[in-house]
């Protein structure tokens, strides 16, 4: 017997709803019952998976981080020259919508994690390996101070999403020059 695509599994539907609805109607108004709703389950299924909603505000927010950041990068790093990797990130953390739902649910999270240890932990966790990603690919390079180069790197980027969040006419040539000149 042949089955059709597999299907997500309940405590899946229930993370994609709930980092879906954070980037939409933001943190604090993530309740059960609309990331229940959201994910077409009954809202006994979150407390089942998870001890209480903060758990699964903090799993989708971790998700959420982890992929905007790792594919992008890993993917701009294929690129031997500096300036084209850098553009390629840019490009590839800019959503043509600036109040794209991926980086409000980056944003409505890093405001939560500052409030919130764990949170803040967790988030810490996979900028840290995204940050030493980046240091690795600078060190293959023969950049001069990799790791407070890739510091510096990632701070720009993350002021530049910050800016055309709220700026959309901001571009990155700009940014992409100067962190250009930096890596030479």
């Amino acid at each position: 017997m042949t089955g059709g695509p597999e299907r997500p599994a309940p405590r899946d539907k229930l993370i994609a709803a709930a980092g879906e609805l954070i980037g939409e109607i933001g943190w604090g108004s993530v309740s059960t019952r609309r990331v229940a709703e959201r994910a077409g389950l009954n809202p006994g299924l979150v407390h089942y998976h998870f001890a209480g909603i903060d758990e699964l505000r903090r799993v989708a927010a971790i998700r959420g981080v982890r992929e905007f950041f790792q594919g992008p990068i890993e993917e701009a790093l294929g690129h031997a020259e500096p300036s084209v990797a850098i553009a390629a990130l840019l490009d590839a953390l800019s959503p043509a919508e600036p109040r794209d739902s991926r980086l409000l649910l980056l944003y409505e999270s890093l405001v939560a994690a500052s409030r919130d240890d764990a949170l803040r932990a967790e988030i810490a966790a996979p900028l840290a390996e995204l940050r030493q990603l980046l240091a690795a690919w600078l060190t293959d390079r023969a950049v001069t101070d990799p790791e407070a180069t890739a510091v510096t790197m990632t701070a720009a980027i993350d002021g530049y999403l910050l800016q055309r969040s709220l700026d959309p006419t901001l571009e990155p040539g700009p940014l992409i020059a100067g962190l250009s000149r930096l890596l030479s």
